[in-house]
């Protein structure tokens, strides 16, 4: 379909092209509210860098033919804890197969005042998952909050079939790094998680 083509080959059944949208830094940015300055010789517009995507393989940044990104911008994080997990075959120097996003701001006892959650590698598009994160707001990060909110952002992602890892497989473990990533943010020590992960034969 990218070239002349009929057939998406990521998935097959598609009427439109679909690519992985594999990439680290855009979730995370996503996540802290980032802006995006986009400048071409008519002039210059600054969009959200989440509204800068959009979930085709094709088309797949809505940013006009002779822009460029010329600044990305962040507000003020004063009081947010962010984290950043993903699921790769190697252990360094590896694109995501599956990766979140998250970043909270929490009040003084532990309640969520704001919060973001990202997936990543499971769309043509990094994918907010805002009523997950709604469902954090005016509530302690506890386990059953976290469980609520893991559940709802797993329901977003759909994977392809653009790794050996199965894609239900891949789909299912969403809920488990939501929790990691919100774990995080709640301070908890995360070494033993990240050690396991990182020996694990997947």
């Amino acid at each position: 379909m990218k070239k002349d083509g009929e057939v998406c080959w990521t998935a097959p059944g598609s009427e439109t092209c679909m690519a992985v949208s594999s990439t680290d830094t855009a979730p995370a940015l996503i996540a802290l509210g980032a802006r995006v300055r986009l400048r071409s010789g008519a002039g210059e517009r600054e969009v959200l860098l989440s509204d800068l995507y959009q979930n085709d393989g094709i088309h797949y940044m809505l940013r006009q033919p002779g822009e460029i990104v010329a600044e990305i911008t962040l507000p003020a994080l004063h009081g947010w804890k962010s984290a950043y997990w993903k699921l790769r075959r190697r252990g360094s120097f590896d694109f995501p197969v599956m990766s979140v996003a998250a970043a909270a701001r929490l009040s003084t006892a532990g309640v969520v005042e704001e919060a973001r959650i990202v997936l990543g590698a499971v769309a043509s598009r990094p994918l907010v998952a805002e009523e997950a994160a709604k469902s954090l707001l005016g509530r302690p990060l506890n386990q059953e909050t976290i469980a609520a909110a893991a559940a709802l952002a797993a329901r977003l992602a759909k994977p392809l079939d653009n790794t050996d890892f199965d894609m239900s497989w891949r789909k299912k473990v969403t809920a488990a790094f939501v929790t990691y990533a919100l774990r995080d943010l709640r301070g908890d020590d995360m070494t033993s998680e990240s050690v396991a992960l990182a020996r694990h034969v997947l």
